[in-house]
């Protein structure tokens, strides 16, 4: 006769996990994947679902909600492109409840450009307005650490582009606007930022544009009046140089619309 050698310690960690798992109701619905959708978000609204929880399997999210499997993955690819959702692969594959994620929101405002229902003029003066914002939450709110990350980021950079390895083009190069947006500690505008800095840099990217000489000065500038607490007089900096940018981003593409249509 077999016994079940597990321990009290195991037994007990399973009827937690099996406990832990979200539970759905059976859909009845022509759109069903709209049903499963809401499910998912409802659960993580309520904290029942949260990041880096592991979603059940596609069959078994079939089974739950009485749907068929097609309808699941239309569902999970819908949640996935808004960036609550995640697929991983491997041996612990599947998918998972997202973390911090921007990738929905500035996925969204990049196709509204690109498609011309917004103007890249709106979206720079949000920038504008919302990094104001950030540097005199920062300036009240910000941590010596924080100022020394904002500081080694821009040592960093500095160097990059003194020896020619620095680009417009990465991703890295935002990395100082989110330091900024960290130092507020309001996660609302850490994503909002880093949302609008990674459409603004994808932008720039198409027009493979060339580093300008004071970047960096500007940011030392930037990084000095907030050390000196002078929110107003760093907000007014960092404006003044995003104007800049919005300014060169809407010639540039007045430029290439100019070449396309003398091409045509």
């Amino acid at each position: 006769m077999k016994t079940d050698r597990r321990t009290p310690d195991s037994t007990a960690s399973a009827v937690l996990a099996e406990a832990a798992k979200p539970l759905f109701q059976p859909v009845r619905t022509r759109r069903g994947f709209e049903a499963v959708s809401d499910q998912i978000r409802q659960q993580i609204a309520l904290g029942e679902l949260r990041p880096g929880h592991r979603l059940p399997s596609e069959k078994e999210l079939a089974e739950q909600f009485h749907i068929s499997r097609s309808g699941v993955r239309e569902a999970l690819r819908s949640l996935e492109s808004v960036g609550l959702v995640e697929a991983r692969t491997g041996i612990r594959g599947g998918f998972y409840i997202c973390g911090e994620n921007t990738s929905g929101l500035t996925q969204s405002v990049q196709d509204m450009v690109s498609l011309g229902q917004l103007s890249i003029a709106n979206v720079t003066e949000a920038r504008i307005e919302l990094m104001a914002v950030a540097i005199r939450l920062a300036c009240a709110r910000a941590t010596e650490q924080e100022l020394a990350a904002i500081e080694a980021d821009i040592d960093y950079h500095t160097e990059l582009f003194r020896t020619g390895h620095g680009s417009r083009n990465t991703k890295s190069v935002i990395e100082f606007y989110r330091l900024i947006a960290r130092a507020t500690h309001n996660e609302v505008i850490v994503m909002m930022v880093d949302a609008l800095s990674e459409i603004i840099r994808a932008l720039l990217a198409r027009v493979d544009p060339q580093p300008r000489k004071d970047l960096m000065q500007v940011r030392r500038k930037v990084l000095a009046l907030m050390r000196a607490r002078d929110a107003e007089a760093a907000a007014d900096a960092m404006s003044t140089h995003l104007r800049r940018v919005s300014d060169y981003l809407e010639s540039e593409n007045k430029t290439a619309r100019r070449r396309r249509e003398t091409a045509t």
